[in-house]
């Protein structure tokens, strides 16, 4: 069972537009299928009508040349008119009916019109059978209206022109008489008028229509997709139907009250940060007062921490929330500078390869993006190697060092703020847990990735992938 629902799942479009097409084509077909009965109904009256009008001219024209026929000659005259799949015979006792069915129903009324307007007088009519069969002189279901090569319907009427009469009883078989209704033809045009031609006009239809529904939602999965890289984006144009409207100005209302709480949000912490670094400063020139150098410096490196730990978080809160019109940026200068710029204490970086300038971005936030990267890596292994490069799609920034690396199990969790290892990364070692995520930040800001991995020799790979400008 279960099998079978994965089975079908598989089958079950990916997309929603597709999805809705395929619901509708399939409401179509069993909507189809459901009404064939009315394609079915009208073949076997088409099938039915030519031999039922036939045979009743030809039990019409035998009635009509008998009542000219004296009494006597009329047996002779029965031999005469009988041929093979026409059978005449008088009766004086109506035989019994055969039991009902649709095809008889079906011609009654039309043999009984048929036989008085040929016959051109009042007569007394009995339809005792009238039935469809196919070449093996089977009942024709459904699937020999269209496959039987020569359908036939068998006849027995009864007809007398007047009470003190005897019954003429006619028999026959009758063909649609060289109507040209071929099998392969009747299957064709079943097949592919009635199902592929409804189906195809309805399902490119359906695609038309559903592509144009989808595509204000189209845009609306775009705007959020592009809301996460940039959350001062440019609203969405409130246009189209009126539920697409609606939904563009809820979703405009989202982002502006996202934009307005991340900038209460920086305003509230610039305020405390402002509020904490007087009395940082206070701190500052009263530890100067203290008695012992040991102490003072106690005090110095406490302090320090504390407006590192301010500096980091607005740092890390400003991060997307200033908007910033992009330009190229020259990432193999850009390196270069800031290699240049952390070798001056001593620090040894190793820069190789080449990622050119084919990406759109603030170079600023690049640069801090890298330089906390690159700083994390001196900071735990004192040296960084820098390897650049370039694909079709994208540029490749990876920072190398021989530290201790990350145990595997915290790889994704020190991309979050605050978070520090308390093995060899820990506050003692410096940093207070947020130069990573900025940099992630940063990263996904631009459109990219950032991943993080132990390196098989020993240390911690970054890479670091930014779209490339096409």
């Amino acid at each position: 069972m279960n099998r079978s629902v994965r089975g079908l799942s598989r089958l079950w479009p990916d997309s929603l537009s597709m999805r809705i097409a395929a619901i509708l084509v399939a409401g179509l077909l069993l909507a189809q299928a459901l009404t064939s009965t009315i394609w079915f109904e009208s073949r076997r009256r088409q099938m039915l009508e030519i031999p039922t009008r036939v045979f009743a001219t030809r039990v019409a024209d035998a009635a009509r040349i008998l009542s000219l026929r004296p009494a006597g000659a009329r047996d002779e005259a029965v031999e005469a008119l009988s041929v093979p799949g026409f059978r005449l015979r008088f009766t004086a006792k109506l035989p019994p009916p055969e039991r009902s069915n649709a095809d008889l129903d079906r011609v009654t009324a039309l043999l009984s019109e048929v036989i008085r307007l040929h016959l051109g007088r009042p007569a007394e009519i009995v339809i005792l059978c009238a039935e469809l069969q196919d070449e093996w002189s089977r009942p024709a279901g459904s699937w020999a209206m269209m496959s039987a090569r020569d359908p036939v319907v068998v006849f027995r009427v009864a007809i007398r022109l007047a009470p003190d009469q005897p019954w003429l009883l006619a028999m026959g078989r009758e063909d649609e008489n060289g109507a040209d209704f071929g099998r392969l033809g009747t299957i064709a045009d079943y097949v592919l008028r009635i199902y592929l031609l409804r189906i195809v006009i309805v399902a490119v239809l359906t695609l038309i229509a559903v592509r144009l529904a989808m595509t204000p939602l189209k845009r609306m999965a775009g705007a959020a997709e592009a809301l996460g890289r940039d959350i001062n984006r440019p609203p969405l144009d409130v246009d189209g139907p009126r539920e697409v409207r609606a939904a563009a100005e809820a979703f405009n209302a989202m982002q502006a009250r996202i934009v307005s709480d991340i900038e209460e949000k920086t305003r509230f912490l610039a305020a405390v940060s402002h509020d904490l670094r007087s009395p940082i400063t206070r701190l500052r020139l009263r530890t100067e007062m203290l008695p012992t150098e040991a102490l003072k410096e106690n005090f110095r490196r406490n302090l320090g921490e504390m407006e590192e730990l301010i500096d980091a978080t607005l740092d890390f809160l400003r991060t997307g929330a200033e908007r910033r019109d992009g330009v190229l940026v020259d990432l193999d200068r850009l390196v270069a500078d800031l290699a240049g710029d952390l070798s001056i204490s001593g620090s040894v970086i190793r820069v190789k390869g080449s990622a050119g300038d084919a990406v759109t971005g603030c170079p600023q936030d690049l640069r801090r993006c890298v330089q906390n990267i690159i700083e994390n890596a001196l900071r735990y292994a004192g040296q960084a190697d820098v390897l650049l490069s370039a694909g079709s799609d994208h540029a490749r920034i990876c920072v190398l060092d021989d530290g201790p690396g990350i145990p595997d199990d915290q790889l994704e969790r020190v991309l979050e703020p605050f978070h520090r290892i308390e093995a060899s990364r820990n506050s003692a070692s410096g940093g207070v847990g947020l130069g990573l995520s900025i940099a992630a930040n940063i990263v996904g800001a631009h459109g990219g990735h950032l991943r993080l991995a132990n390196r098989s020799t020993g240390g911690l790979e970054v890479t670091i992938d930014l779209p490339a400008t096409a």
